[in-house]
């Protein structure tokens, strides 16, 4: 008997322990990448790319097997100027490649790589490698991924390192769940989209982002969510994109529905919705090219 209740003790004990550390433990929230790549005006785009595969094996035509690997990249796009529509031409760019890339294949495979040179730190230390007759860097610096920059090194890598989070969290899983999706904050000039929107409508936006699946017919279709300064300009920027996209569906003669529209296109307050809308073959082409240039 005495030894029954001394199991019982010990079974309460590790209860209490359990049910102790259950309570003190605290739950890792995850980090993104792309979390910290939005500092204003600059354009965060970031692509499922086992979804995208397609998108993502153009961009690396000529490395096949890196493609394969890739499952997800993310860029930072900062504009040079705030010309409107976007300058692809002119952009410095940032990106992580996340997929299955072994830290040491990687930066051992871009040490044999003919354009390609090594830069050290003070210590001897190499730290990345640089084109040698263009702009772009890049190094692995954790397995799984590889960070570039068109810009300077240095500070992609103090910025990947500060695992910032100037996107929340709720709104980056919404990102991670598209198959393209594009994020800004404070912009001063953003993609043409086919809506005709003037650069007024754009800089006057607190923040837009941009959520793009593609359903089972193989259409893709447009979720966006685009904060303004006033609701004035919320109200007024719905209007023009309720009146582009109908003119896009005129000229295109596709059929449609006013009650369909109404709830396509949603105000709250300085908060515009669009939920839902049909992008055309032409719109994601051009899409799809700027990325791939990017790229």
């Amino acid at each position: 008997m005495k030894r029954l209740v001394k199991l019982f003790s010990l079974g309460a004990l590790v209860m209490v322990l359990l049910s102790s550390c259950a309570t003190t433990t605290r739950m890792v929230e995850p980090y993104y990448d792309f979390q910290g790549m939005a500092d204003p005006g600059v354009i965060v785009i970031t692509v499922d790319a086992v979804k995208e595969q397609a998108l993502i094996e153009t961009a690396f035509s000529d490395l096949q097997e890196f493609a394969n690997r890739a499952e997800r990249v993310s860029l930072a796009l900062k504009p040079m100027d705030n010309t409107y529509p976007l300058d692809v031409a002119g952009l410095d760019a940032t990106g992580v490649v996340q997929g299955d890339y072994p830290k040491w294949l990687i930066n051992t495979s871009m040490m044999y790589a003919k354009g390609m040179q090594q830069m050290y730190d003070a210590n001897g230390e190499l730290e990345y490698f640089q084109q040698k007759d263009g702009t772009l860097s890049l190094y692995a610096p954790n397995n799984d991924k590889l960070l570039f920059s068109t810009d300077s090194y240095a500070d992609a890598y103090a910025s990947y390192s500060k695992k910032q989070r100037l996107i929340d969290l709720d709104i980056a899983q919404q990102m991670l769940g598209a198959n393209i999706a594009i994020y800004v904050a404070e912009p001063e000039t953003f993609f043409d989209l086919g809506l005709d929107l003037p650069a007024s409508v754009i800089t006057q936006a607190k923040v837009m982002m941009l959520l793009i699946n593609q359903g089972e017919d193989g259409k893709y279709s447009l979720d966006a969510y685009i904060t303004m300064d006033t609701a004035k300009l919320a109200n007024t920027l719905s209007q023009m994109i309720r009146t582009g996209y109908l003119t896009r569906l005129k000229r295109d003669k596709v059929s449609f529905k006013i009650a369909d529209l109404m709830q396509m296109f949603l105000i709250k307050d300085d908060l515009v919705t669009i939920k839902h809308m049909d992008l055309g073959d032409e719109q994601m082409n051009a899409l799809k090219q700027s990325l791939t240039g990017m790229l």
